[in-house]
């Protein structure tokens, strides 16, 4: 199986980046991939339906952004732990390759 190569900062490092992409004009609040459902939130996992994925602004993004998976019954995994993302788009691409190696 190849390695999966993902780019992941811990919260400690994230402040400065962070604050350097503010700018999330052009990102949308819904993607489909491989017939997965991502939403990227202002925050809160709660309104999710069970299957989907949730990329999750920290502090409005300012701290970062976290990846959790609604299981079936409605909890919200958080798939980050102590990492998060400086970007939404970084954490979309790593969703991706998530919903991915799930299917092979």
């Amino acid at each position: 199986m190849p390695a999966l190569l993902i780019s992941i900062q811990t919260s400690s490092s994230i402040g400065q980046d962070a604050k350097q992409s503010t700018d999330n004009a052009a990102v949308k609040r819904y993607y489909s991939h491989l017939d997965k459902d991502i939403f990227i939130t202002a925050g809160s996992a709660k309104d999710l339906a069970p299957g989907c994925f949730g990329i999750c602004a920290i502090d409005g993004g300012a701290q970062g952004w976290s990846i959790v998976h609604i299981g079936p019954d409605g909890d919200a995994a958080d798939l980050g732990g102590e990492s998060y993302f400086a970007s939404p788009e970084e954490a979309l691409e790593f969703v991706k390759e998530l919903i991915e190696l799930m299917g092979a």
